[in-house]
């Protein structure tokens, strides 16, 4: 399963959320069961999954199994959605994208070997300026001399 930056996925306790292997949720994708959501919402595996989804009738206007969009040529519309070009070159380039972001940031990293971003930028260190937070300078950044 891959989840996309700047994405929200929310469930609840009444109304549990489940992702299926192999899904991706599509960056700026929001999953947020509410409290009209009447039980359980399970994405089947292999699907990718965008927009705003809420319920199982948002989810079905709002995903797609990859199978069905790797056999679209031409153009797929699913509610508003509409894709043109090869699906099936969009889901392999995406697969590929996801395996590299999985490999470079150290998703396979097993202590030894296949070390990503997350290992090998350890030893950083950041120096974080803050606006002045009050008075006649409110909003506004310190003159800073930054000398090495």
């Amino acid at each position: 399963m891959f989840v996309g930056f700047n994405s929200f996925l929310r469930g609840r306790a009444d109304a549990p959320l489940s992702v299926g292997e192999g899904s991706i949720i599509m960056p700026h994708t929001i999953i947020d069961l509410d409290a009209a959501s009447e039980g359980p919402l399970e994405i089947p595996p292999g699907h990718l999954v965008w927009g705003y989804v809420t319920n199982q009738e948002s989810l079905s206007q709002h995903s797609v199994a990859l199978d069905k969009l790797s056999a679209a040529d031409g153009e797929f519309t699913l509610g508003d959605m509409r894709f043109r070009g090869s699906g099936a070159a969009f889901v392999q380039g995406f697969q590929h994208r996801i395996e590299s972001i999985l490999r470079d940031n150290g998703a396979y990293f097993d202590g030894e070997q296949n070390r990503g971003h997350a290992q090998k930028e350890q030893h950083i260190s950041f120096n974080i300026f803050h606006p002045h937070l009050l008075g006649q300078r409110e909003g506004l950044f310190p003159a800073t001399d930054i000398r090495p």
